[in-house]
C-alpha cells in the first residue's frame, strides 16, 4: 500500500505577489502598534487598495481574514539576520521611488509601485526613558526599515502614514476621494521627515552621551505678533504633544494670541502648577487659585480654600495697578459672575483701586461660559483661551530646559524642586500656622518661578508685593515693599520668600541703608523662606531669631535662581 502524503492546506489570506500585481493601488503596511489595524485595513482593502506587508503585522492580518502579500516574496526571501532586515531591498523601495515615467521599468522587473505607506517605528523613546536600559536594548529597540521607508516614501510624493493618530484622518480623506491630493500629501511628506528627524536625533542623543542634542517641533499655530512688532512672524511650536498643559493644548476662544500673550502665560502656568504641587505636599489639597502676570512675573496670586470669588479678587488685588494688561490663569472654571468680576472692579473696591475696570489681556482657564466670552471676548476683545486640564495643575515633568545663546544653546536639568514645609530647618520651636504655611508656599511660588534675583510677600492669601529682576538683595526688598505700599496692604504679619541668602545681617554703619533682613523685620514679616547659605548665615537666623521671626531654612542645592 502507497502511503499520499496530503498536501497542504493553503491559506486563502496569503496573497501571491501575481494577485497583488493586479491592484491600481498597493498599501505597504508595517506596523508595531497593531491597536485596530485590522479595521483600519479593511477600509483600505474597500478603496481598492491590495495589502503588502512584512513579519507580524501579515500574520495579524491574514488571522483576522484580510488577504495580504508577504514582502517575503517581493524580495525573494524573509527576514533575515534575527528580523533586521525585511523591507530593507532594493524591489520595496523601487516601489516607493520611481516616479511615473519609471512604472515600465517597474512592470519589467515585475516590482509594484507602492502607493501608501502606513509605517511606526519601535518606541526607542520609550526604551530610552528606561532607568535599567543599556546600549544593546537601545540597539535592539531601534527601527531602520520603517525611517528608511518613511523617507523613501516621502520622496516618493506617496501617502504616508508616519504615526497610529494619522489613520483616522488619512482614511477619512481617502474615502472623500482624495482631495487637494498635491497639497496633502506634500504634508505627509514634511511629517514623515519630522518622524524621522525626531527619532534619529534621539539615537544620537543616547549614543553621544549628550554631545549632539537639538530641538524639534511641531508648529500649532501663528502668533499674532513677536514679542515686539518687528519681530514678526512669531509661531508656538510644540515639542511633547503627551503634555496636557503644555502651551499647545490651550483652545484659542477669542483674539489672537501674541508672543508676549503665550510666554506670559507660560510663566503663569509655571507659577501655578509650583504653587499647587506645593500645597498637595503641604496641605494635602489643592486651593482655587488665580495668577496674574504681567512682563513674565506675577503682579498677583490668590487663594482660597472656600471661594472662587475670593482666590481671584485677591490676585487682581495684589498689584492692582500692574493688573492692567496683564495675562490671568485660574485653575477654576469662569462663570457668569467671575466673568463680571474680571471685568469691573467691584464698587466696594473702586476708591482703592482708581478706577472702574481692570483690563486685563490675556484670560486663561479650565473653561469659560458665553456671558463672559461675550463681556469680555466680544465686548472688550480680550484673548480667551481654555484648557480643562487647568482643573489639575502640575509641573512639567521635561527632564531638561535650556535657551538659545549667540552661536547655539545652553542646556541644564529642569527644576523640578516643590517647598516641602516639613524639610526645613526651623530653629524656633513654635511652627507656622495654617494661615502662614498658606502665604509661605505663595511667596516660594511667586519668588521661584520670577527672574532673579527676587523677594516675594503675602499676607492673607494674596501675593502683596514683588520684588524681582534686581542686581543686590536690598534693592530687592525695598522694591518688594513698595509695590506692597502702593497697592495698600499690610505687611505685619506677612510671610517672605528670598530666592537666594542675604550676604549681611545687618548695616555695619549708620549711614549705611538698611539691610535686606533689618528692612523685613521693620516691615513686620512673621517669617519667610530662605536659602540656608551665604558665610554670614549664622548671623542672618540670630537676628531673625531675635525678632522671633518664623524662617525656613532651604537646604543651599535649592537657591532659587530663574530666568538667566
Amino acid at each position: 500500500m502507497i502511503a499520499v502524503r496530503a498536501k497542504k492546506k493553503r491559506d486563502p489570506y496569503n496573497m501571491s505577489l501575481q494577485s497583488l500585481l493586479k491592484f491600481k493601488k498597493i498599501a505597504l503596511v508595517s506596523v508595531y502598534d497593531k491597536t485596530n489595524l485590522a479595521e483600519r485595513v479593511r477600509r483600505l482593502t474597500k478603496q481598492g487598495y491590495g495589502i503588502l506587508s512584512s513579519g507580524g503585522t501579515a500574520k495579524m492580518l491574514r488571522e483576522n481574514k484580510i488577504r495580504v502579500c508577504d514582502v517575503a516574496t517581493l524580495v525573494g526571501g524573509g527576514a533575515i539576520l534575527g528580523h533586521k532586515v525585511v523591507t530593507l531591498s532594493r524591489e520595496v523601495h523601487a516601489g516607493l521611488l520611481a516616479a511615473d515615467c519609471e512604472i515600465e521599468v517597474l512592470e519589467q522587473l515585475g516590482i509594484p509601485r507602492i502607493d501608501l505607506v502606513a509605517v511606526d517605528l519601535y518606541p526607542l523613546e520609550e526604551e530610552i526613558a528606561k532607568p535599567d536600559c543599556t546600549r544593546k536594548s537601545v540597539i535592539e529597540k531601534t527601527d531602520i526599515g520603517g525611517p528608511t521607508m518613511l523617507s523613501s516614501a516621502a520622496k516618493g510624493g506617496r501617502i504616508v502614514i508616519s504615526i497610529p493618530e494619522d489613520w483616522e484622518p488619512t482614511l477619512t480623506w481617502i474615502e472623500s476621494g482624495c482631495p487637494d491630493f498635491d497639497e496633502t500629501v506634500n504634508a505627509q511628506r514634511a511629517k514623515a521627515d519630522y518622524v524621522v528627524a525626531k527619532y534619529r536625533l534621539l539615537s544620537a542623543n543616547y549614543h553621544s552621551g549628550g554631545i549632539y542634542a537639538g530641538v524639534i517641533g511641531r508648529k500649532v499655530r501663528d502668533l499674532a505678533y513677536g514679542e515686539n512688532r518687528d519681530q514678526s512672524p512669531s509661531a508656538l511650536y510644540e515639542e511633547d504633544p503627551t503634555d496636557s498643559l503644555g502651551m499647545g493644548k490651550f483652545d484659542v476662544l477669542t483674539g489672537d494670541p501674541s508672543h508676549i500673550s503665550v510666554a506670559d502665560g507660560d510663566r503663569a502656568l509655571g507659577v501655578m502648577c509650583a504653587a499647587a504641587d506645593a500645597f498637595r505636599l503641604n496641605c494635602n489639597a489643592v486651593p482655587f487659585i488665580a495668577v496674574a502676570c504681567k512682563h513674565g512675573a506675577p503682579c498677583g496670586i490668590g487663594v482660597s480654600f472656600e471661594t472662587r470669588n475670593t482666590a481671584l479678587e485677591r490676585a487682581l488685588m495684589g498689584d492692582s495697578i500692574a493688573v492692567m494688561g496683564a495675562e490671568v490663569m485660574t485653575n477654576f472654571a469662569i462663570d457668569e459672575d467671575l466673568g463680571r468680576l474680571l471685568y469691573e472692579v467691584p464698587e466696594s473696591l473702586r476708591a482703592q483701586v482708581g478706577c472702574k475696570y481692570w483690563g486685563i489681556d490675556v484670560l486663561y482657564a479650565p473653561a469659560v461660559d458665553d456671558a463672559t466670552i461675550d463681556l469680555l471676548g466680544k465686548k472688550e476683545r480680550r484673548r480667551i483661551l481654555v484648557n480643562p486640564a487647568l482643573i489639575y495643575p502640575f509641573s512639567s515633568k521635561q527632564e531638561l530646559m535650556g535657551r538659545p545663546v549667540r552661536g547655539g544653546f545652553l542646556s541644564q536639568k529642569a527644576y523640578h524642586f516643590i517647598l516641602d514645609l516639613h524639610d526645613l530647618h526651623l530653629p524656633l520651636t513654635a511652627g507656622m500656622n495654617d494661615d502662614q504655611k498658606i502665604d509661605a508656599i505663595i511667596a516660594w511660588a511667586a519668588c521661584w518661578r520670577s527672574v532673579s534675583n527676587t523677594v516675594a510677600l503675602a499676607n492673607d492669601g494674596t501675593l502683596i508685593g514683588l520684588g524681582c529682576g534686581q542686581q543686590d538683595r536690598i534693592a530687592c526688598v525695598e522694591l518688594c515693599l513698595n509695590r506692597a505700599k502702593r497697592s495698600g496692604h499690610n505687611t505685619n504679619g506677612s510671610m517672605f520668600a528670598s530666592d537666594a541668602f542675604f550676604p549681611f545681617a545687618k548695616r555695619k554703619r549708620e549711614e549705611d541703608p538698611l539691610e535686606g533682613p533689618e528692612i523685613l523685620i521693620q516691615a513686620g514679616c512673621a517669617g519667610g523662606i530662605v536659602p540656608h547659605d551665604g558665610k554670614n548665615i549664622e548671623e542672618v537666623s540670630a537676628l531673625f531669631d531675635e525678632h522671633k521671626l518664623l524662617v525656613g531654612y532651604l537646604p543651599s542645592i535649592h537657591r532659587g535662581f530663574f530666568g538667566h
